[in-house]
Protein backbone atom coordinates (compact mmCIF):
# COMPACT_ATOMS: atom_id res chain seq x y z
CA UNK A 1 0.00 0.00 0.00
CA UNK A 2 2.66 2.39 1.07
CA UNK A 3 4.67 1.82 -2.35
CA UNK A 4 1.39 2.64 -4.33
CA UNK A 5 0.99 5.32 -2.29
CA UNK A 6 4.42 6.51 -3.48
CA UNK A 7 3.89 5.80 -6.97
CA UNK A 8 0.38 7.58 -6.98
CA UNK A 9 2.50 10.68 -5.64
CA UNK A 10 5.17 10.29 -8.04
CA UNK A 11 2.93 10.11 -11.06
CA UNK A 12 1.03 13.33 -9.74
CA UNK A 13 4.53 15.12 -9.68
CA UNK A 14 4.85 14.45 -13.02
CA UNK A 15 1.72 14.95 -13.96
CA UNK A 16 2.12 18.85 -12.85
CA UNK A 17 5.05 19.53 -14.58
CA UNK A 18 4.65 22.24 -17.64
CA UNK A 19 6.10 19.93 -20.07
CA UNK A 20 3.75 17.16 -19.69
CA UNK A 21 0.69 19.93 -19.38
CA UNK A 22 1.80 21.31 -23.11
CA UNK A 23 1.45 17.66 -24.27
CA UNK A 24 -1.54 16.66 -22.79
CA UNK A 25 -3.37 20.08 -24.85
CA UNK A 26 -2.81 22.20 -21.48
CA UNK A 27 -1.33 25.84 -22.13
CA UNK A 28 0.73 27.47 -19.46
CA UNK A 29 2.28 29.98 -21.50
CA UNK A 30 1.67 30.99 -24.82
CA UNK A 31 4.43 31.07 -27.44
CA UNK A 32 4.11 32.51 -31.11
CA UNK A 33 3.63 29.12 -32.99
CA UNK A 34 0.68 28.45 -30.37
CA UNK A 35 -1.05 31.69 -31.07
CA UNK A 36 -1.37 31.66 -34.61
CA UNK A 37 -1.97 27.89 -35.00
CA UNK A 38 -4.69 29.12 -32.47
CA UNK A 39 -6.21 32.24 -34.62
CA UNK A 40 -5.67 29.99 -37.65
CA UNK A 41 -7.54 26.44 -36.22
CA UNK A 42 -10.41 29.64 -35.28
CA UNK A 43 -10.83 30.77 -39.19
CA UNK A 44 -8.02 33.46 -39.25
CA UNK A 45 -5.25 34.07 -41.58
CA UNK A 46 -2.54 35.51 -40.96
CA UNK A 47 -0.60 38.18 -42.97
CA UNK A 48 2.18 39.72 -41.28
CA UNK A 49 5.68 38.08 -41.42
CA UNK A 50 7.12 36.29 -38.65
CA UNK A 51 9.67 38.77 -37.75
CA UNK A 52 7.04 41.01 -36.97
CA UNK A 53 5.97 41.49 -33.22
CA UNK A 54 2.75 42.15 -33.66
CA UNK A 55 0.86 39.17 -35.62
CA UNK A 56 -1.29 40.78 -38.27
CA UNK A 57 -4.57 38.80 -39.53
CA UNK A 58 -7.41 38.59 -41.34
CA UNK A 59 -11.01 36.17 -40.39
CA UNK A 60 -14.61 35.94 -42.01
CA UNK A 61 -13.94 37.34 -45.18
CA UNK A 62 -11.78 40.58 -44.73
CA UNK A 63 -11.96 41.63 -41.30
CA UNK A 64 -8.87 42.86 -40.69
CA UNK A 65 -6.89 42.59 -36.97
CA UNK A 66 -3.68 42.12 -35.05
CA UNK A 67 -2.43 40.43 -32.01
CA UNK A 68 0.73 40.18 -29.72
CA UNK A 69 1.58 38.43 -27.01
CA UNK A 70 1.82 40.28 -23.74
CA UNK A 71 2.99 39.59 -20.06
CA UNK A 72 6.05 38.11 -21.00
CA UNK A 73 9.45 36.51 -19.18
CA UNK A 74 11.10 37.86 -21.78
CA UNK A 75 8.84 40.75 -23.85
CA UNK A 76 11.93 41.42 -26.35
CA UNK A 77 11.57 37.55 -27.22
CA UNK A 78 8.32 36.98 -26.75
CA UNK A 79 9.14 34.08 -24.36
CA UNK A 80 6.85 32.67 -21.80
CA UNK A 81 4.15 35.11 -22.32
CA UNK A 82 0.59 35.12 -19.67
CA UNK A 83 -1.11 36.86 -21.57
CA UNK A 84 -2.51 37.05 -25.54
CA UNK A 85 -4.36 40.19 -27.13
CA UNK A 86 -6.46 40.78 -29.94
CA UNK A 87 -7.65 44.18 -31.44
CA UNK A 88 -9.60 45.58 -34.24
CA UNK A 89 -10.34 48.86 -35.52
CA UNK A 90 -13.10 50.46 -37.33
CA UNK A 91 -13.40 53.56 -38.75
CA UNK A 92 -16.72 55.16 -38.29
CA UNK A 93 -18.68 56.23 -42.03
CA UNK A 94 -18.95 59.77 -42.85
CA UNK A 95 -22.27 61.23 -41.12
CA UNK A 96 -21.85 59.41 -38.07
CA UNK A 97 -22.40 61.20 -35.07
CA UNK A 98 -20.44 60.09 -31.86
CA UNK A 99 -23.54 59.46 -30.11
CA UNK A 100 -23.86 56.85 -32.69
CA UNK A 101 -20.46 55.47 -31.86
CA UNK A 102 -21.39 55.62 -27.66
CA UNK A 103 -24.43 53.55 -28.54
CA UNK A 104 -22.63 50.96 -30.83
CA UNK A 105 -20.22 50.39 -28.11
CA UNK A 106 -22.24 50.28 -25.13
CA UNK A 107 -24.40 47.64 -27.13
CA UNK A 108 -21.54 45.74 -27.91
CA UNK A 109 -19.99 45.92 -23.92
CA UNK A 110 -23.76 44.84 -23.09
CA UNK A 111 -24.75 42.30 -25.65
CA UNK A 112 -21.28 40.73 -25.98
CA UNK A 113 -18.84 38.62 -23.48
CA UNK A 114 -16.16 38.08 -25.40
CA UNK A 115 -14.30 41.46 -25.51
CA UNK A 116 -14.63 45.00 -25.01
CA UNK A 117 -15.32 48.08 -27.03
CA UNK A 118 -13.90 51.57 -26.38
CA UNK A 119 -12.86 55.00 -28.02
CA UNK A 120 -9.25 55.04 -27.88
CA UNK A 121 -8.15 58.90 -26.70
CA UNK A 122 -7.01 59.28 -30.31
CA UNK A 123 -10.25 58.79 -31.44
CA UNK A 124 -9.92 55.26 -33.20
CA UNK A 125 -12.85 52.69 -32.46
CA UNK A 126 -11.34 49.50 -30.68
CA UNK A 127 -12.74 45.76 -29.90
CA UNK A 128 -10.43 44.04 -27.61
CA UNK A 129 -10.06 40.61 -26.36
CA UNK A 130 -7.20 39.39 -23.83
CA UNK A 131 -6.76 35.80 -22.91
CA UNK A 132 -4.83 34.54 -20.30
CA UNK A 133 -2.82 31.28 -19.38
CA UNK A 134 -2.41 31.93 -15.76
CA UNK A 135 -3.16 28.33 -14.23
CA UNK A 136 -3.07 26.69 -17.58
CA UNK A 137 -5.87 26.62 -20.72
CA UNK A 138 -6.70 24.08 -23.10
CA UNK A 139 -5.96 24.18 -26.50
CA UNK A 140 -9.48 23.96 -27.69
CA UNK A 141 -10.43 26.86 -24.95
CA UNK A 142 -7.82 28.84 -26.43
CA UNK A 143 -9.30 28.68 -29.84
CA UNK A 144 -12.47 28.35 -29.34
CA UNK A 145 -12.51 31.96 -26.93
CA UNK A 146 -10.67 33.31 -29.80
CA UNK A 147 -13.89 32.11 -32.28
CA UNK A 148 -16.09 33.73 -29.94
CA UNK A 149 -14.66 36.76 -30.21
CA UNK A 150 -14.65 36.72 -34.26
CA UNK A 151 -18.05 36.21 -33.83
CA UNK A 152 -18.23 39.31 -31.14
CA UNK A 153 -16.22 41.76 -33.79
CA UNK A 154 -18.44 40.46 -36.69
CA UNK A 155 -21.63 41.58 -34.40
CA UNK A 156 -19.70 45.29 -33.93
CA UNK A 157 -20.04 46.11 -37.70
CA UNK A 158 -23.58 45.40 -37.35
CA UNK A 159 -23.68 47.62 -34.17
CA UNK A 160 -21.43 50.51 -35.57
CA UNK A 161 -22.81 50.34 -39.33
CA UNK A 162 -26.06 48.89 -39.05
CA UNK A 163 -25.71 46.46 -41.31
Amino acid sequence: MKTAMILAAGLFALASTPALAQASGTLTHFTRDEFEAALRDAGATITSPRTAERIDFTFNDGVLADALLMACEDNEKKTNCLGSSMLATFTPDDGTTDEQIVAAINTYNYRENFGRAYTEPDGTIAVRMYIIADGGITRENYRRQIGLWFGSVVDFFGYLYGE
